[in-house]
């Protein structure tokens, strides 16, 4: 049985009085609960009733929670599968030849060439983060979950790419540099693909 839209304006408003942030999960709570009150009363009980019941069964908390990370789950399987992408490739290499052409040029040492490499890969995610927030595109998970899996997968990195580490293990500086380099580049350009689709499914909304 369909609900009409007095019934889904009910829903709506009732939804509208829990704590949700993210205004996708918002519509998503809302189609679930609407589509489990519609099976209720396919099942004989007038609206008020399952709609109560059907309110009952879903924890908003739990329920944001469960979407927020499938949608971080999603969003990092989505960078690992950006590698196979030819155009995001080719824009890390080139990211990662400007920034070794300028560090080959600066004759700085590669120690701090690669702490300064990350403390800027995090500085210029965040601007991004604070630019994103200022066009209240915060409010959807999706964009958000975007730039936040970058952070994570950047964070799992770190270990992997520690200069001490690599030192010890036999690696060359160079390498290391080689290898840090075209792990942030690669990072930086997916995320930022990936975070741009997610804004462009909004406008076409």
């Amino acid at each position: 049985m369909k609900l009409n839209p007095e019934q889904l304006e009910t829903i709506r408003l009732e939804l509208s009085k829990v704590k949700i942030y993210y205004t996708d999960i918002q519509d998503e709570l809302l189609d679930h609960v609407a589509s489990e009150t519609e099976q209720l009363m396919q099942e004989g009980m007038d609206f008020n009733t399952a709609f109560s019941q059907a309110a009952q069964k879903v924890n908003p908390e739990k329920f944001q929670m469960d979407v927020l990370i499938a949608s971080h789950l999603s969003k990092i399987k989505s960078i690992f599968k950006s590698l196979v992408e030819p155009m995001i490739f080719i824009k890390s290499l080139l990211l990662a030849g400007l920034i070794l052409a300028f560090v080959h040029g600066s004759g700085l040492e590669i120690p701090f060439v690669i702490k300064w490499m990350k403390i800027s890969f995090m500085i210029l995610v965040t601007l991004l983060i604070l630019m994103t927030f200022k066009k209240k595109l915060m409010k959807n998970s999706n964009v958000v979950a975007s730039w936040n899996s970058s952070w994570l997968v950047f964070c799992l990195m770190l270990p992997a790419t520690n200069f001490d580490l690599l030192i010890s293990l036999g690696c060359a500086p160079k390498t290391i540099l080689g290898i840090t380099t075209l792990c942030i580049s690669f990072l930086f350009v997916s995320g930022s693909t990936i975070t741009t689709r997610e804004v462009q499914k909004l406008k076409t909304v």
